[in-house]
């Protein structure tokens, strides 16, 4: 699937997609949570992210993709205990009226509701905390510019700062700040 957006006034092709995440490589990404946002992303946000969490939905995310013909705003929600396709059809019934009066659907061609599945790389403070109690490996490099990676269960997200317990039952602190990378590990 190609995806484009906007860097400064020309239109990038085959990028990631435009959403609420962080800034690499010159691809503009921004937060829902915890940092400024820009354009339809902020918008859409902040319309709707009251409005989910008394549904019981957390947004994670508000993405756009494609080219000017064939346009996609996408939200990723996500529900404590699983999403479900009748979830995803829930905040459908629920924002597409609320998206339509405000004319943001105009713009679209498409518009989908999904889960961030669980090959979608934990960035911020949230992201771990959706996943406590989940096994995750997290490359980081220390303040002192070590790389390093660890692997453990999310036990605990405080003051920006996650902490795993490892198999050995030791507990590591990681500052979120430090983190590179880091993926739920899925076992089989």
């Amino acid at each position: 699937m190609a995806y484009s957006h906007l860097q400064g006034n020309r239109q990038v092709a085959n990028e990631e997609p435009r959403g609420l995440s962080i800034t690499e490589n010159d691809r503009v990404f921004y937060f829902i949570e915890g940092k400024m946002a820009g354009g339809i992303e902020t918008t859409v946000a902040e319309m709707l992210i009251p409005l989910l969490r008394t549904e019981g939905f957390e947004l994670v995310a508000v993405e756009t993709a494609g080219n000017r013909k064939n346009r996609i705003l996408r939200l990723l929600i996500h529900k404590q205990g699983g999403l479900s396709v009748s979830d995803c059809k829930a905040v459908d019934d629920t924002v597409r009226p609320i998206l339509e009066v405000h004319q943001i659907l105009d713009e679209y061609k498409q518009f989908e509701i999904a889960s961030p599945g669980v090959d979608r790389p934990l960035k911020t403070a949230a992201d771990f905390r959706r996943n406590l109690g989940r096994a995750v490996q997290i490359e980081a490099i220390s303040q002192s510019g070590q790389a390093f990676e660890v692997q453990g269960q999310v036990v605990d997200v405080l003051d920006e700062c996650v902490v795993l317990e490892q198999t050995s039952g030791k507990t590591v602190h990681i500052k979120i700040s430090e983190v590179c990378k880091a993926y739920i590990q899925l076992i089989w």
